[in-house]
């Protein structure tokens, strides 16, 4: 995906002054520009976390109405919003962190932030000694006899399932975690195996660098950094920079035309 991973800043400036000068609104300068678009990409990045739970929501409820025989179509993978989301989460994403373990309450918690390297936490999982990597769904401290009873009546029962227990995991009211077995209603005192998938970093800031040569600036590809944003995130980052400049300049028009461009952006993902 290296391809994908950066979007030139002179080609979405240049987009950006075309738009606005197409119906008379002003000239957006340089200094403008540079404020608006980064400020325009960390709007965008942090709205992927809203829409990747909408959209893991719907598609859970998609799953469930999908049933046996139905004529419902399978979304096709790359129509997968889930998957497209991720993808352009992923480059933002460090290393998978293991929690820290506290033998002495069998309890896991989320190492101190001394550093830039965790910026956002995401999905919990068992990472087994033998490699294995295994989703936790996080349920209530209640409910852990609850699952254990159901476990065990399906194991006792003649049409179980000879298959093995899975893992979930409960939230303490220190914050700290405790991972469980369906079998047990004990925590499990494993040390080093629970992990979490860790966003290390926001986007970088970006620049549209320019010399000044008779009394025009002029980009300077030198002193540019592009944005490092899906490369399917152009368009977005126009309509979103025009909404700012519209509304830092008191030029409704911009924000029209930028909502104008935004409803069409819509309608093509429809």
């Amino acid at each position: 995906m290296a391809h994908n991973k950066e979007i030139s800043i002179d080609t979405v400036y240049q987009r950006v002054l075309a738009l606005a000068n197409k119906e008379q609104r002003g000239y957006i300068t340089p200094q403008e520009f540079n404020l608006h678009a980064n400020q325009a990409q960390l709007d965008i990045f942090e709205q992927y976390f809203y829409d990747l739970a909408a959209m893991i929501q719907l598609k859970a409820r998609g799953d469930e109405a999908k049933k046996p025989g139905s004529n419902n179509p399978l979304e096709p993978d790359f129509g997968d919003s889930v998957n497209l989301l991720r993808e352009k989460i992923s480059l933002y994403k460090g290393t998978d962190t293991a929690l820290v373990f506290t033998a002495a309450n069998k309890s896991y918690s989320l190492p101190a932030l001394t550093n830039s390297t965790i910026y956002r936490t995401g999905r919990l999982y068992y990472s087994g000694t033998d490699g294995s990597s295994i989703p936790l769904k996080l349920i209530e401290q209640t409910d852990v006899k609850h699952i254990v009873d159901m476990y065990n009546a399906r194991n006792n029962s003649r049409w179980h399932i000879a298959d093995g227990p899975d893992f979930f995991y409960t939230e303490n009211s220190d914050g700290s975690f405790s991972l469980y077995k369906e079998d047990a209603t004990t925590a499990v005192s494993t040390a080093n195996q629970l992990k979490v998938e860790v966003i290390a970093t926001v986007p970088p800031k970006v620049q549209w660098g320019y010399v000044v040569v008779n009394e025009k600036a002029l980009y300077d590809v030198n002193t540019s950094i592009d944005f490092v944003m899906h490369r399917s995130e152009e368009t977005n980052l126009v309509i979103k920079i025009l909404e700012l400049a519209g509304i830092t300049i008191n030029k409704p028009g911009l924000v029209q035309i930028a909502s104008n461009e935004e409803t069409q952006n819509i309608q093509q993902t429809k």
